[in-house]
């Protein structure tokens, strides 16, 4: 095996920061990664001291286990943990914890599972600092690198993404947007999201503006048309339609746990009301 001090196909990024593309991206810094690429390959005889998973989607930790054997210590959220050490419970959850076929279920969420050696919130590696980023989940964290560049996972899409996923999965889209305005106010010189390319600081603000008007759409498409009663699947079928989604399982079942998320946010708020009325679940605008 050839010993190297960076993956293979690295792109140096500022400092010691390196950014490892692939389906999901993963940074490098002097033996720390954040989150890892779907191919072990490029980690190969690198000898990563540290894998930091910005949260408990597989897409994200897809070979930990393998780093993890190497020989990394492996830190998430307190709250993402268990996604990590069993994938299952993430799919279970948007089933309201039914056990669904495969066909049903997004790829992105499958994954071989990764023992957890310690929490984000017990965090002490000057090489990056956490900033805590929830909303895409529970437990979700950023990582902002010694030298200032901000690897940000799936708290923020940038326009380009939002064209193939016109409605991004979220638990708490309230959340999403108190975590993008604390990206936007930090002092980073680089922001590196999961899927995507890398952006300088000086052009972050057009996506973080972007993804706020989003979610702001959504939540005004919900309060206009709710002015009429809708079921839940109703409300969820409205939002799939308006935004563009496919018609297919695992489409459906995202955009089942986000319209959700949109609807408990705007009862919380007091923007809409809900009731049961012959054994199903209806909403209207406040």
């Amino acid at each position: 095996m050839v010993e190297r001090s960076i993956p293979y196909n690295a792109t140096h990024l500022v400092g010691d920061t390196y950014v490892v593309p692939g389906l999901t991206n993963s940074g490098f810094i002097r033996g720390l990664a954040v989150d890892t690429c779907e191919d072990e390959a490029p980690f190969a005889g690198i000898g990563v001291d540290r894998l930091a998973i910005t949260h408990g989607h597989a897409d994200h930790f897809a070979i930990g286990h393998v780093l993890r054997d190497a020989g990394a210590r492996v830190s998430v959220g307190r709250d993402d943990a268990s996604l990590v050490e069993n994938p299952d419970i993430n799919i279970r959850g948007m089933f309201s914890w039914a056990k669904p076929g495969d066909f049903l279920t997004t790829k992105l969420f499958r994954g071989e599972p990764c023992a957890v050696d310690d929490y984000v919130e017990d965090w002490d590696d000057a090489r990056a600092t956490p900033v805590p980023l929830p909303g895409h989940t529970l437990g979700h964290y950023g990582f902002l690198t010694a030298d200032g560049a901000l690897f940000t996972g799936d708290a923020l899409y940038l326009k380009d993404l939002w064209e193939r996923h016109p409605l991004p999965y979220a638990i708490d889209p309230g959340e999403v947007v108190r975590s993008l305005e604390r990206i936007r106010a930090l002092d980073c010189s680089w922001l590196v999201p999961g899927h995507g390319y890398p952006i300088e600081r000086a052009v972050a603000e057009e996506h973080i503006d972007y993804h706020v008007e989003q979610i702001r759409a959504i939540k005004e498409l919900l309060l206009t048309r709710l002015v009429k009663p809708h079921t839940t699947e109703e409300a969820i079928a409205l939002v799939s339609r308006e935004r563009g989604l496919r018609e297919n399982p695992a489409s459906y079942w995202l955009a089942v746990t986000t319209v959700k998320g949109f609807l408990g946010d705007m009862l919380n708020a007091g923007a809409l009301e809900f009731y049961v009325h012959e054994h199903a679940g209806w909403w209207k605008t406040a």
